[in-house]
């Protein structure tokens, strides 16, 4: 009975330490952002990303044509590159499809579209590219895309957006 009494401490000790240390976040996880002024306004664009292995699942919104557009995607990840798989949401350059559930009753185009877009990492930014893109980083340029940030600063996505989120590393997509 002692000797069961020091083992299950001691199991219990180490597994106590073990889960002290805390392993490193997927590196597409997190939120790139960047704003500017605009016609008296300061006008952010987004990209927040969730990992599990190499599922990817984001949301994203950009600014144009005096409106916002959001959209949500799921990628596979590959290195530093996310093959954006598919993506719906607001209609515009990035997808011609409405998220289901999103749509208004006279959508063309409700569910998954396709994409031929990829996300890299290079120096903390996150750059848009198109598939097959060579996702380059090189140690001559100043870094372009979106810089990773602590804090959207309340500018990230709506509820729903997040509880898509949440779901779909789970695989639960739809």
């Amino acid at each position: 009975m002692r000797l069961a009494m020091i083992i299950i401490l001691s199991a219990g000790a180490l597994g106590a330490g073990i889960s002290a240390s805390k392993a490193p976040s997927p590196p597409f996880e997190g939120a790139w952002m960047s704003c500017e002024n605009f016609r008296d306004s300061y006008i952010c664009a987004y990209k927040v990303l969730a990992q599990r292995g190499n599922r990817v699942c984001g949301v994203q919104s950009d600014f144009a044509t005096n409106r916002f557009y959001v959209q949500r995607f799921v990628g596979t990840a590959r290195g530093n590159v996310v093959q954006v798989d598919k993506i719906c949401g607001d209609p515009g350059s990035e997808t011609d499809t409405y998220c289901a559930g999103q749509a208004p009753a006279d959508a063309a185009k409700v569910g998954w579209g396709s994409s031929d877009t990829q996300l890299s990492l290079c120096k903390g930014h996150l750059r848009v590219g198109n598939k097959g893109d060579a996702p380059g980083c090189t140690n001559a340029s100043a870094p372009d895309g979106l810089p990773k940030v602590a804090s959207l600063d309340g500018q990230g996505p709506e509820p729903e957006d997040q509880a898509w989120m949440a779901s779909c590393l789970q695989e639960e997509d739809r």
